[in-house]
Order: C-alpha cells, then sequence, then structure tokens
C-alpha cells in the first residue's frame, strides 16, 4: 500500500506473531500466493508478550466491533485464524485483507485495505470479548467454550 507512512501503528502478541509467520511460510511452501497485506503488517508490528497486550487493542479470539468507510451500520465479528472458523457469519479470518486490517488496531483507529480492487478503510469503535488473555486456553465448538 502506497500510504505506508499514514498507517496507525498495531501491536500483535508473539502467539499471533508466530502463528500467522507460520501460516504465511506454510503457504509459500505450497505454492500458493503468499498474504503480501499479512507480511507487510506483521514486518511492521510491535510485537508484545500476550499478556502486555493492551485491552484496547484487537487481536485474534476477541470481539470487535468495527464501520467500514462512511457506512453508519456497525458490524461485530470474532476474529480468529482461518483454521480456525467455526461460526459462518459471527466470525471473520484473520488472512483476509478485512481481518489483517483490524489486527492490531487501537479502538479509535482507521485502516485502509484493498478489497476486491477497492480501497476501503475500517474504523474500530469498540473490543467486546477476548476469549485468550495471558495464557489460558479456551476451547471453541459451536454449542460451548471449554476453559482449561
Amino acid at each position: 500500500m502506497s500510504t505506508r507512512n499514514k498507517l496507525p501503528p498495531i501491536t500483535i502478541a508473539t502467539n499471533d506473531y508466530n502463528r500467522l509467520l507460520f501460516t504465511a511460510m506454510m503457504q509459500q511452501n505450497r505454492n500458493r500466493r503468499t498474504p503480501d497485506f499479512l507480511l507487510e503488517e506483521l514486518r511492521r508490528a510491535e510485537v508484545c508478550h500476550p499478556a502486555a497486550l493492551p485491552e484496547d487493542v484487537v487481536s485474534t479470539n476477541c470481539r470487535v466491533i468495527y464501520r467500514i468507510d462512511d457506512d453508519p451500520k456497525s458490524y461485530a465479528h470474532l476474529l480468529v485464524h482461518a483454521e480456525d472458523l467455526i461460526w459462518p457469519g459471527a466470525e471473520i479470518s484473520v488472512t483476509t485483507p478485512l481481518g489483517t486490517a483490524l489486527l492490531g488496531l487501537r479502538v479509535g483507529d482507521r485502516m485502509p485495505f484493498v478489497e476486491d480492487g477497492s480501497i476501503r478503510e475500517v474504523y474500530v469503535e469498540s473490543i467486546g470479548l477476548r476469549f485468550l488473555d495471558a495464557g489460558s486456553t479456551v476451547t471453541r465448538t459451536p454449542c460451548n467454550a471449554i476453559w482449561t
């Protein structure tokens, strides 16, 4: 993206950073198109321990409320890794352009992304429930969540 110097700073927890970097490398090994936008975002991210991630930062396994462009309607989705998608319509993969744009933003941030050849902009309104926090583990299934 040509607006690199205008992009908001992003913060990503080490567990998300490592898993997303692994995902991108696996896609390269399988001769799939590498998610360039995702790799660009990982390169510019400030990485921190999951326990040090600020509460107002979008991460995987958290519910994010956002708006796109000038649409007055708000959307709410759980941001998840692609292989963790289990609730169609309620979740968004972090490897999609919108998911990558949301990752690491703070409440109030705006971020451009390209979708279907058009430049869009996402605005983060708020952060809801975060499923993983400071070393706890959760197994999500369509009917329940099991904490261990």
